[in-house]
C-alpha cells in the first residue's frame, strides 16, 4: 500500500515544489521602454506632463478634429485642461470624481484629463447610458461633477436621483437647459471655463496618483469601476505609441467612442505621445467611413471586426488614401480579401482589457501564426494560463488567462469601493482575465474566448447580470435569462429569455419597454418566452441549454437593431 499524501517523504514534497515552480509565470519579453514611454521618470509619467510638453513644442498644432471641423490644438488643449482644473476648484469639486456623459465631442478630453488635473478621477460613461444602468454609476462612482451634452440632459432627467453631484456642466447642444436638475445647478460650458487659469492650479498629479475610474462589465457580475493610476493611463497609449512606431507625420483616425480605451488611448491619447493629429468621428458610417479616412490623410485606423464585414459587405473600392495599416480584432471573415480590396494591413496581433494591457499591437507581426495567436507579452508583465485552483498549466493546455505586473502602478489598481471584487480577480497575486486562453511552447498567448457571462456585440462588452436586472425589474418579469448567439458579422447578438406572469405583456411590448431603460447596444434583438427554465440543482438557470437551441424557432421573436439617437 502507498504512502497517503500527508506522509510522503520530504525529497518527495521537495519534488513536487519543484514542478511547481517550474511551472511558473512566463515572463514578458517584447521591450516597453521605448522613446515615447521612457519620455519621463516615473513619477512625471502622467498625460498632463506629456500634453505640458507638446503644448510648448508644438502648440499652434492640432491635436484632435473632431467630426472634421472641430480642431483641439495641443496648447489650446492644455489650456482647456487648466481651465477645467481651476473651474473644479472653483466649484469645490477638487478632488473629486467627474462624470463625462459625452460623445466624441471636444471637450471631451479637457474635461476628462482636466479632472485629473485637479486631484480628482474622471468617469467616462457611454453616450448610450440611460435609466438604471446610468444611475447606477453616477451613485456608485460617487461623482460630484457631471460635464454632460446639451441634448443628453433628457437621460439625467429621467433619473430618480443624481447621488452626490453638485454641479451639471452642459455642453454642446444647449438650447432650453434648465437653470437646476433634481436640485442641482446647471453651468454653461463655456461660461463655467471662461476667464481661468492657462496652467494648471497647484501642483501637478504624480504616475502613482489616481485619475480614472473606468466602468466595465468586467469578470463577472453587474459593472464595476476599474480604476486607473496616472502611470499606467500614461503607459497604455506610450505602449501603443512605440510598439506602431507613430510619428508627428502620422494621422490616426477612428469612429469608436472616447468612453472605450481603443478610442481614448489607442487613438487620442496615442496621438498626444507621438504629436501628431487624431481625427474622431461622433458614429460609424460604413458610406463615409473610406471617403473620411482619405479626406483626413489618415495612416492609421482602429475598426472592429463586424465594422470590417459591414464594409466588404457594402463597399466595393475606396477612394485613393493613405492608411496604411488598421488595428482590427476579431480578425474578420474575408480578411485577406479586406486587404486586397482597400489596398491595407490588418493587423490582428495584442490583446488587451480595460484592467491590464498586456500585449499592444505590434506594427511588424509575427508571420505564419494562427489567427488566434496574441503574442509575447511586454518585459514588465508576467502571465500564464491557470486552472479553477490557479494551478499554472503547461504548454498547449487551456486555462484562464492571467498577468501581474513587475512595474509598480502598470496596470489596474483594483474596484473602486468593491473590495471583494478586488481580491476576487486579484486572488493569488494575479488578475485573472476571465478569457481563456494557452501558452505555446514560445510563450505566445493564443486566445480561445471568453469564459465568464459576457456578450460581446459590436465592440461592446455586455454584462448579462445587467440586463438580466433591468428586465426582472418589469412587474410582469419573473425570470430572466440574457446571452450571446452567433451573429453573422463574427461576434454576438443578444437574446433574452424570460418566464412572465400569465396574462402579462406581450414581448413587443416588453421590448419596447427595454428600449426606454437599456443603453441602446444592450437591447436585446430575440426575445422568447418560456413557461420554465432549465435549471442545475441548486436552481442555477442553465444558459448553455438555451444557446443550444438557437434564436430561428418559431417561439423567438426577433426585433429590428435600435439606431444610434
Amino acid at each position: 500500500m502507498s504512502a497517503p499524501a500527508s506522509a510522503r517523504t520530504g525529497q518527495d514534497a521537495g519534488r513536487s515544489l519543484e514542478s511547481q515552480v517550474e511551472r511558473g509565470l512566463w515572463r514578458g519579453r517584447r521591450p516597453w521602454l521605448g522613446r515615447h514611454v521612457g519620455r519621463f521618470e516615473m513619477p512625471e509619467r502622467t498625460l498632463l506632463h506629456v500634453l505640458a510638453a507638446q503644448a510648448d513644442e508644438r502648440g499652434s498644432q492640432p491635436w484632435l478634429v473632431f467630426d472634421a471641423e472641430q480642431p483641439l490644438s495641443f496648447g489650446e488643449g492644455f489650456a482647456r485642461v487648466s481651465a477645467v482644473a481651476d473651474a473644479l476648484a472653483d466649484t469645490g469639486a477638487a478632488g473629486g470624481q467627474v462624470a463625462l456623459l459625452l460623445a466624441n465631442q471636444v471637450e471631451y478630453l479637457p474635461a476628462l484629463l482636466g479632472a485629473g488635473a485637479a486631484g480628482g478621477r474622471a468617469v467616462p460613461l457611454n453616450a448610450d447610458a440611460r435609466g438604471p444602468l446610468l444611475e447606477y454609476a453616477i451613485q456608485k462612482s460617487e461623482a460630484k461633477v457631471i460635464v454632460v451634452r446639451g441634448d443628453l440632459m433628457d437621460r439625467l432627467a429621467e433619473l430618480e436621483s443624481l447621488g452626490e453631484v453638485r454641479a451639471i456642466v452642459a455642453c454642446g447642444e444647449q438650447s432650453g437647459l434648465p437653470d437646476s436638475l433634481h436640485g442641482v445647478p446647471v453651468l454653461l460650458w463655456e461660461q463655467w471655463i471662461s476667464g481661468r487659469a492657462s496652467t494648471p492650479p497647484g501642483k501637478m498629479p504624480a504616475g502613482w496618483d489616481e485619475c480614472l475610474i473606468a466602468f466595465t462589465s468586467g469578470t463577472t457580475g453587474r459593472s464595476k469601476g476599474v480604476v486607473y493610476p496616472h502611470q499606467y493611463l500614461y503607459l497604455y497609449s506610450g505602449l501603443v505609441t512605440d510598439s506602431l512606431g507613430h510619428t508627428p507625420e502620422d494621422v490616426l483616425t477612428t469612429a469608436l467612442p472616447l468612453c472605450h480605451m481603443a478610442g481614448l488611448s489607442i487613438v487620442a491619447c496615442s496621438a498626444l505621445h507621438a504629436g501628431c493629429r487624431a481625427h474622431l468621428k461622433s458614429r460609424f458610417s460604413v458610406q463615409r467611413f473610406w471617403p473620411d479616412a482619405a479626406a483626413d490623410q489618415a495612416t492609421f485606423a482602429i475598426i472592429f471586426g463586424p465594422m470590417a464585414a459591414m464594409l466588404l459587405k457594402t463597399v466595393p473600392q475606396a477612394p485613393p488614401h493613405r492608411v496604411q495599416n488598421i488595428f482590427c480584432l476579431p480578425f474578420p471573415p474575408d480578411g485577406e480579401e479586406f486587404e486586397r480590396r482597400y489596398g491595407v494591413r490588418l493587423l490582428w496581433q495584442g490583446y488587451g482589457m480595460t484592467e491590464v494591457y498586456p500585449h499592444p499591437m505590434p506594427r511588424v507581426m509575427e508571420e505564419d501564426v494562427p489567427r488566434d495567436t496574441v503574442g509575447h507579452a511586454v518585459s514588465f508583465m508576467e502571465y500564464g494560463a491557470v486552472d479553477e485552483h490557479d494551478r499554472v498549466l503547461p504548454p498547449g493546455e487551456v486555462g484562464e488567462l492571467v498577468y501581474r505586473s513587475r512595474l509598480p502602478h502598470g496596470m489596474t489598481r483594483g474596484y473602486f469601493e468593491e473590495p471583494q471584487a478586488t481580491a476576487i480577480a486579484f486572488r493569488n497575486f494575479m488578475f485573472h482575465t476571465g478569457d481563456l486562453g494557452f501558452v505555446d511552447d514560445d510563450g505566445r498567448v493564443h486566445y480561445r474566448g471568453r469564459r465568464q457571462d459576457r456578450i460581446r456585440r459590436r465592440g461592446e462588452n455586455i454584462s448579462a447580470d445587467e440586463l438580466e436586472f433591468v428586465a426582472l425589474s418589469h412587474p410582469d418579469v419573473l425570470e430572466a435569462a440574457a446571452f450571446g448567439v452567433p451573429d453573422e458579422l463574427g461576434e454576438h447578438e443578444v437574446k433574452l429569455d424570460v418566464v412572465l406572469r400569465q396574462d402579462a405583456i406581450t414581448l413587443a411590448e416588453l421590448h419596447a419597454w427595454l428600449l426606454d431603460r437599456l443603453p441602446r447596444y444592450m437591447v436585446p434583438r430575440y426575445l422568447q418566452r418560456r413557461q420554465e427554465m432549465p435549471k442545475t440543482p441548486t436552481q442555477k438557470i442553465e444558459k448553455f441549454k438555451l444557446a443550444a437551441e438557437g434564436f430561428d424557432g418559431a417561439e423567438v421573436e426577433a426585433f429590428e437593431l435600435p439606431r444610434r439617437g
